[in-house]
Parts: structure tokens; sequence; C-alpha cells
């Protein structure tokens, strides 16, 4: 098993098992998991994650995660 560290931005906070919060939080995970996993454990739609980050470098739902990274997870943006 892995843990990796989840921050939830904007609408993406919902998905929060600890609360509305864009506060870290651990996620255990088997090895080999990728972003496309984590999002299914979490319960977030794919078409709701537009950019995911793995220490701040943005990476593609197939990136194998590695134990103690910080993943954050942001939705579409709208506006003008």
């Amino acid at each position: 098993m892995i843990t990796v560290n989840v921050a939830l931005f904007a609408t993406l906070r919902q998905y929060n098992p600890y609360g509305n919060t864009s506060e870290p939080f651990p996620v255990q995970l088997p090895e080999g998991s990728n972003i496309a996993s984590l999002l299914e454990i979490l319960q977030i739609p794919p078409q709701e994650s537009k950019q995911v980050f793995v220490d701040s470098v943005r990476q593609e739902p197939d990136y194998i995660l590695q134990d103690g990274v910080r993943v954050a997870i942001f939705p579409p943006i709208a506006g003008g």
C-alpha cells in the first residue's frame, strides 16, 4: 500500500471524506495505482476533474502514483 495526500479544490471539496475543505487528507491505495483509480476511489466523476497536479506537476489520468506524493485536483473553471 501507498499513501498519497490529496487536496480537492472548488466544487470538488464535496468529495472530501473529511468535510468540505481543501485541506490535504491521506488516501491509501494499492501500489501501482494511477490518478484514474484515485478519482474512482474518491467517487469523483472523470468529467468533473479537469486538471490534476502531482507534486506541482500536471499529470494525466494514467500517471502512476508514488508513496508520499501530494495530489491536487481541480474542476473545470468557468468565468469570463
